[in-house]
């Protein structure tokens, strides 16, 4: 049962209704205070970082707590915290991403993908965002002029064969819009595959009908990249919503971020990924947190993720292992980390490694 019943009070139409979901998002600490476990210093402080950054959370996101405390893994991803305040090392813009912005919203890294970052409207704001720096209380979003001017460069950067569209959450922006922007993308030639990234299977499962996602599906190869954290948000209305991608040809992925507090434990993360095997999506990435200002709190170190991924070694499916990586600064891509299994060499100069049960084996190459 949700610990917050006035939202499950909704009839079963308007709750399954993703614009009645994020016309009733909570917006202000206030609106939660009868159901949440706080001190006077706790709603303090959680109403001054609410004040640098903006709160809003379906209701849906809400209804998965387990618990009415701010450490709830649910609520600790969408509710301010004073740590947000703190004076923590991280930057505005840890990926350099806008040192690579040749445009507004186009962000050009690397030689054969570009990023376009639509709008900076979201579902729910998740604290731990790599893009706080974008957030306002109203949203932003690219001009019909900003996102042609973008192809248009993208049309002439011959060796670009990937779009990543992104936000905030790009699949809140109108149907026909993205079905348009879909076909323009795909008439240029060099372009082979589009990938989304969205947190809507998570955060507001309601958006993702069998229509959308037919919407989406009808064009090239479009593949989509979502973000579950924790075990529980893989409820029967997320695993309906990838399904819905799966069967209109939209492949799913997901890339989770290694949030202290939330799953940086071996056994949660090891549930999370089998649970989301069962339901068709492909643990693709773990992500160590990125420096991001006013997200600190939420970095674990980068030996707790080569801990969770050793300990996945043998546990568990190799479907289930992601790709341990971290995000280099300034613009330096994406490092895939794994732990150190070489042990040396034996008196026949064969390399020797750990196994997943410990043994030191010998691996006979090729002379």
């Amino acid at each position: 049962m949700s610990l917050f019943p006035s939202h499950q009070q909704a009839e079963p139409e308007h709750w399954r209704d993703w614009r009645w979901q994020m016309a009733n998002a909570a917006t202000e600490v206030d609106q939660l205070l009868p159901w949440l476990t706080l001190t006077a210093k706790e709603k303090a402080a959680m109403a001054a970082a609410a004040g640098r950054f903006p709160m809003l959370a379906t209701p849906y996101y809400l209804s998965l707590a387990q618990s009415s405390t701010p450490r709830d893994p649910i609520l600790r991803q969408c509710l301010p915290s004073a740590d947000e305040l703190g004076n923590d090392a991280g930057v505005p813009d840890p990926l350099g991403e806008e040192a690579n912005s040749p445009l507004p919203g186009l962000v050009h890294r690397y030689a054969d993908r570009a990023l376009l970052i639509l709008t900076s409207a979201c579902a729910t704001r998740c604290r731990h965002c790599l893009r706080k720096r974008l957030w306002d209380h109203t949203g932003r979003t690219l001009s019909r002029q900003q996102v042609k001017t973008a192809l248009n460069y993208v049309a002439e950067q011959k060796g670009i064969r990937e779009i990543i569209l992104s936000g905030g959450d790009p699949l809140l922006l109108d149907e026909e819009f993205l079905d348009g922007l879909l076909a323009a993308i795909f008439q240029i030639g060099h372009v082979e595959i589009v990938r989304i990234g969205s947190r809507l299977p998570v955060v507001l499962p309601q958006r993702l009908t069998p229509e959308f996602c037919a919407t989406l599906g009808r064009h090239g190869p479009v593949w989509l990249a979502t973000h579950f954290n924790h075990p529980h948000e893989l409820t029967e209305a997320a695993a309906g919503a990838c399904l819905h991608m799966l069967k209109a040809g939209v492949p799913v992925l997901n890339q989770t971020v290694l949030l202290k507090g939330v799953n940086d434990d071996a056994e949660v993360i090891r549930r999370l990924n089998t649970g989301l095997l069962r339901m068709r999506v492909k643990p693709y990435y773990l992500f160590h947190g990125d420096p991001v200002a006013g997200a600190s709190h939420f970095r674990t170190g980068i030996a707790a993720g080569l801990e969770i991924l050793d300990s996945l070694r043998g546990a568990t499916s190799g479907l289930a292992v992601p790709t341990f990586a971290i995000d280099l600064p300034e613009g330096g891509g994406k490092v895939p980390l794994t732990p150190d299994y070489a042990a040396g060499t034996d008196p026949n100069g064969h390399r020797r490694f750990v196994s997943a049960e410990g043994r030191i084996v010998s691996y006979p190459e090729p002379r």
